[in-house]
């Protein structure tokens, strides 16, 4: 009668399960050595892979500080230079759809070139640059501003740029009036933006404000936007952006963008290096440790074949040992590793390293993978055990 295959078979399960405990109970310091090395492999990339995830996020959030990553004008020689504030704010749905993340924006700003004064006797014109924008969005779009005072609450309010308002001798709570050619509106001054840039010349006000003031509803110059990513992901979204709205063009802030990139890429190549090397010496560890435990156990595979044991039973054997090999080795060095994780994030870059979940499938694959590849070796030797040499000790 045909025997039944291992996989349907209780009693040889039973068997080879028996024979993959006793081996484990006799040879425990043997298989010690071999977790030793896949712990040692999975605590370096349990460590890599939680730095790697947790300071992304946080570098991501830092580069974000020195502003927007990508700005939207028209295109040259677009007709009419202005771009339409309805297609501005279907950038963040149509990015989504494409896979990419805005962090912040887009935000549309309307510049126009004008003058402005504090409403005294005697007060001097200052020339400067009237934005309009939707203010508390342009404040998320750069989290480095530092406003002394507060953003407007309507649409009456403004703020002013530190240089500007140093020259105009304006504090919070006086009025401000702004000329641009013909047209002249007031504001009362609620907020001093400190930047050290260009901003320190200008005045912003409500972009709808501006619009209806100078007679452009609807229009901005120009949008600033922050995409999630490195420049290759910058550099895709503002293709994107520029098929979607018509005689636009994208263009991506390099000096942010590279920044960012850079800083990740360094990150990326640091850890893919440490890898490699370590999985390649811990594979060896754990290909010489089972090699050497084939040796040790010739007699025994040679009676378990003797006894009817076929390829299966070897194989699954030495597969359910190794596997068990890889997820003990795995539950270790997840452990071991995030703690690791959290040392280095706290020493060396000073930061509170989270633990995330995300690293737990991609560690237990490495530890199997390790496992699996290593044991091919000796397994191949394991099979080739004919059992009348096994037993004379040939």
């Amino acid at each position: 009668m045909a025997s039944r295959p291992l996989a349907t078979d209780p009693r040889r399960l039973r068997t080879s399960a028996r024979f993959l405990l006793r081996s484990l109970s006799l040879r425990h310091s043997t298989f010690l050595v071999a977790l030793l090395a896949v712990t040692v492999a999975a605590t370096l990339a349990a460590s890599l892979l939680g730095l790697q995830a947790d300071l992304r996020n946080k570098l991501s959030a830092e580069m974000r500080g020195f502003g927007p990553n990508l700005i939207i004008t028209p295109a040259p020689g677009a007709v009419g230079a202005l771009l339409d504030e309805e297609e501005v704010r279907r950038v963040e749905p149509l990015l989504r759809r494409a896979g990419m993340a805005p962090g912040a924006g887009p935000s549309g700003i309307l510049l126009a070139a004008g003058r402005a004064r504090e409403r005294a006797p005697a007060a001097a014109w200052e020339n400067a640059t009237i934005v309009g924008a939707d203010l508390r969005d342009l404040a998320r779009l750069n989290p480095s501003w530092r406003l002394e005072g507060r953003w407007p609450d309507g649409d009456s309010g403004c703020v002013a740029g530190g240089s500007l308002a140093g020259k105009l001798e304006a504090k919070n709570g006086s009025f401000l009036d702004l000329e641009i050619g013909s047209v002249s509106f007031d504001c009362k001054l609620t907020g001093t933006l400190i930047t050290g840039e260009s901003e320190e010349e200008e005045i912003l006000v409500p972009l709808a404000r501006l619009q209806k003031a100078i007679a452009l509803p609807g229009r901005v110059s120009l949008a600033t936007l922050w995409v999630e990513g490195n420049p290759p992901t910058a550099k895709r979204a503002a293709r994107v952006i520029e098929k979607a709205i018509h005689g636009s063009q994208a263009r991506v802030v390099w000096q942010v963008a590279a920044a960012q990139g850079e800083l990740l890429g360094k990150l990326e190549r640091l850890a893919v290096s440490l890898s490699l090397t370590v999985f390649l010496l811990c594979g060896l560890c754990v290909m010489t440790t089972l090699l050497s435990l084939v040796l040790e156990r010739e007699p025994e595979i040679g009676l378990m074949r003797s006894l009817g044991a076929g390829d299966g039973e070897i194989l699954a054997m030495f597969l359910g040992e190794v596997t068990l090999l890889g997820v003990l080795g795995a539950g270790l060095g997840l452990g071991l590793g995030l703690g690791a994780a959290r040392l280095v994030g706290h020493h060396l870059f000073e930061t509170r390293v989270v633990p995330r979940l995300e690293i737990v499938p991609p560690v237990l694959a490495v530890s199997l993978i390790i496992c699996w590849l290593s044991v091919l070796l000796p397994l191949k030797r394991a099979l080739a055990i004919r059992p009348a040499d096994a037993l004379r000790g040939n």
